[in-house]
């Protein structure tokens, strides 16, 4: 049997100090200030909530996999995106209702999930058709669940901080495909856009893109030129969609000519965050000291036709639109084109410029390895150099 707890002293250095070890090494305060009654009041409190977590603790290793998934969704519900959540929803959802052998994985208990479970969910969205990415954030989502659950709630969390049932799992792996100068906007393409971004949609609502279009004549639309400035900014930055959706007045150095955010991308997975620097053209800090001015430090610089900041589902709707637009202008947009192609061509033609990639990478806000893997191909520079020395090499010696 244990042994049982017991309320003691315990000197420390020249003083003595009421303590006992239940629950690990605990103190109540000094003999000398602190009165016996009190002392033992606070140790049966101490003693009681040991018992309580005990059988909190015991309750908990019945949980089956579909509680222990609710418990983690209602937490990610209160403490993350909305995104977030609805991603670890789906994916969540979709591990709950593998086939198990004798019911599904929902039904069989928290801590006898294994790694093999892991792999038959991924091998199942494998064979569904599902491509690696949508496959990774599947994965990402049951693995969030049970690591959170060796740490929620503290001090006894739900499963043993020990217990890692899918650390032999291999991650899945996401191909970067890299970019050919077929894959990145064209001169006429990004014109179309920035002219077709300016329009006001509003005035196609009653009657639509194309009668609007035919009854007034492309010369008589009304233009707002609001998310054309937007587009630009795309263009003279190569910031991602959300980062020019989400920066807020603060964020605009006007001394330095620079975006500044906290929040982006890679400061979600970094272990210590990093700032995130965008330099500022001339044209581009035209437009955002714009749009800054008469705001709040903490007002969005972009807005939509609402007065209501932009969200990047709102942004892709909107660029849809006016891709639409520009098919009936007759200045054609591929359809597979996004807002994100306009970064994919910063980086390009910032690396064709003859820029280093340790400077792109860090304009961009990204890691010279994926610089390297996906872009690289564009710095063609100095092999051009090396090849033209080699062939004047080549040339003096024949003479």
């Amino acid at each position: 049997m244990p042994r049982q707890s017991k309320l003691r002293r315990k000197k420390v250095g020249k003083s003595l100090y009421w303590f006992t070890k239940a629950g690990g090494d605990t103190y109540f305060g000094s003999v000398a200030t602190v009165p016996y009654r009190d002392a033992r009041k606070q140790f049966t409190d101490h003693v009681q909530s040991l018992v309580a977590r005990e059988r909190e603790s015991k309750g908990r290793t019945g949980l089956t996999a579909g509680e222990l998934m609710d418990l983690f969704l209602d937490w990610i519900e209160k403490n993350r995106s909305r995104q977030t959540y609805m991603t670890r929803l789906t994916y969540c959802s979709r591990f709950g209702g593998l086939n198990a052998g004798k019911g599904h994985m929902r039904e069989t208990p928290a801590a006898k999930i294994r790694g093999a479970d892991l792999e038959a969910f991924l091998e199942k969205l494998k064979s569904d058709g599902l491509d690696p990415q949508t496959r990774l954030h599947a994965e990402t989502s049951v693995r969030h669940c049970w690591n959170w659950a060796g740490k929620y709630p503290s001090p006894m969390p739900y499963l043993p901080p020990n217990y890692r049932p899918f650390s032999g799992v291999e991650r899945t792996h996401v191909p970067l495909d890299a970019l050919t100068e077929n894959d990145l906007l064209t001169q006429a393409e990004t014109e179309n856009l920035l002219f077709c971004g300016g329009f006001d949609l509003d005035q196609f609502r009653r009657f639509g893109l194309a009668n609007t279009v035919a009854r007034m004549g492309a010369d008589n639309l009304k233009r707002s030129g609001d998310f054309t400035e937007m587009l630009k900014c795309y263009y003279h930055t190569g910031a991602r969609t959300g980062e020019l959706a989400s920066c807020e007045v603060g964020d605009v150095l006007t001394r330095t000519r620079q975006v500044i955010l906290g929040r982006h991308k890679r400061s979600k997975t970094q272990r210590t965050p990093t700032i995130r620097h965008i330099t500022l053209n001339d044209e581009a800090f035209e437009i955002l000291s714009s749009h800054s001015a008469g705001k709040q430090p903490t007002g969005k610089l972009f807005l939509n036709e609402d007065n209501r900041p932009w969200t990047v589902r709102n942004l892709a709707k909107r660029f849809a639109r006016v891709k639409e637009l520009a098919s009936v202008l007759k200045r054609p947009v591929r359809d597979e084109i996004t807002i994100y192609d306009f970064r994919h061509l910063w980086i390009s033609e910032s690396l064709m410029a003859g820029n280093d990639i340790a400077t792109v990478a860090r304009m961009a806000g990204t890691s010279v390895a994926m610089i390297e893997r996906v872009y690289g191909h564009f710095r063609n520079e100095h092999p051009q150099r090396a090849q033209e020395r080699l062939d004047q090499s080549r040339r003096e010696r024949k003479a």
